[in-house]
């Protein structure tokens, strides 16, 4: 898969969701038992913008906020970590978006979304219009864009201007169960979206999902690259991940091994990893790899955003793991590629 041109001004614009998250600071008790909260930046292209930015990228972030004070939480917050905040447009009646977590590891991170007339689902394509995609090198969007009007054709309309601007489109399936009225219509509409996409990225469950449900992995995996996506990535969490093409064996990623915190924002950070690698010239393979890094980082912390790792944590803690794995420094990185 070919690297997107480094010659634009901006290396990634990521459209879609952002919010407040209030995150438990009782660890391990139900939410009868929580006494306070921890306040966060969330969303996922909300998170993904700041992850990128953290190593070193130029983001800009395309979302809808409130005229609320959790948008000027939002927003306060995105100023502080340099990202692009020109294309965020105030939505006039609706609100800032929330999330509330609880977290009791190893395996219950019960969350609740508020989402009801939410900002960044009334993107529209004029805002989309408006934000200058043509500079960037790539696209970043999510399933959960897809979920309501008028955000579902603005991001659709964004994959057409990207394509056809020659920018590479990412999407990341999100899939929120609770936001769709039902799994296939959550198939039918994100199918739809890789088929426009440069690579597609996904947990098991999102991909089966993406397939409609009620299939295996190996189907689902073929309904998604039948949709003429050339490249998905499998998230599989603590067995690492693995790269899918068409007509191509899959190619498994390993995992760094590391005491698990909260997998929130896990995903997230896993994708700030691939497209920071991926934009440096580093091979695909390399590229997840260092997802995996930055994923694994992300889950011995609190929360998502706020707790995104620098380069040099990233380079730090693989240090700390041993290394990258591959073996000789031209099959890590490839001809021409810019050191790790």
């Amino acid at each position: 898969m070919r690297t997107p041109p480094s010659d634009r001004a901006i290396d990634v614009v990521a459209m879609g969701r952002s919010c407040i998250d209030l995150y438990a600071h009782q660890i391990g008790v139900p939410m009868s038992g929580v006494r306070s909260f921890d306040a966060y930046v969330g969303g996922c292209p909300t998170n993904v913008s700041v992850g990128v930015r953290r190593l070193g990228l130029r983001p800009m972030l395309l979302t809808g906020v409130g005229d609320d004070q959790v948008a000027e939480f939002v927003l306060h917050f995105l100023r502080t970590e340099g990202v692009d905040i020109s294309a965020v447009v105030r939505k006039p009646g609706r609100r800032t978006s929330a999330v509330i977590l609880t977290i009791q590891p190893p395996d219950r991170f019960p969350l609740t979304y508020y989402r009801d007339n939410c900002a960044d689902i009334a993107l529209t394509v004029e805002d989309v219009s408006r934000t200058p995609i043509g500079d960037a090198r790539v696209l970043f969007v999510t399933g959960t864009g897809l979920s309501r009007e008028p955000s579902h054709t603005a991001t659709l309309y964004a994959q057409e201007r990207a394509r056809a601007a020659g920018v590479a489109v990412v999407l990341d399936l999100d899939y929120r169960d609770d936001q769709w009225p039902d799994v296939r219509t959550f198939g039918a509409a994100v199918r739809s979206a890789a088929g426009r996409a440069s690579l597609v990225v996904g947990t098991e469950d999102e991909v089966r999902a993406a397939a409609g449900g009620g299939c295996g992995l190996d189907e689902a995996v073929a309904a998604v690259l039948g949709t003429g996506a050339p490249v998905l990535v499998l998230k599989r969490g603590e067995r690492g991940a693995t790269i899918h093409r068409p007509e191509a064996p899959p190619v498994d990623v390993a995992p760094f091994r590391v005491t698990v915190l909260n997998v929130l924002g896990a995903g997230d950070a896993f994708a700030s990893g691939l497209l920071y690698a991926w934009l440096q010239g580093w091979p695909l393979e390399r590229a997840v790899r260092f997802g995996n890094a930055t994923g694994a980082i992300v889950v011995t912390r609190h929360s998502c955003a706020n707790d995104m790792p620098t380069r040099q944590e990233v380079e730090a803690f693989v240090d700390e793991q041993g290394g990258w794995g591959f073996g000789t420094e031209q099959a890590a990185t490839g001809a021409g590629a810019r050191r790790p």
